[in-house]
């Protein structure tokens, strides 16, 4: 079976099982590409509509990101 794509943005992590998520992070890490997705939730963080702001609050919560 093959692993299922990486995510690449906020609603990708969004979309994904929470029971995913362990084995997603240990990928991302492996792959160095965490630090990538975390930057472009960042960015959403930032964002002037409160909707993606939220959202990438949640996103953070749900990769084990402390508030």
């Amino acid at each position: 079976m093959a692993a299922s794509p990486l995510p690449h943005g906020t609603r990708d992590v969004l979309d994904m099982p929470p029971s995913d998520m362990p084995n997603v992070i240990r990928r991302l890490t492996a792959d160095r590409k965490l630090s990538g997705l975390v930057s472009r939730i960042h960015r959403d963080l930032h964002s002037n509509d409160p909707a993606r702001r939220s959202q990438g609050a949640l996103a953070l919560k749900r990769l084990g990101f402390p508030e």
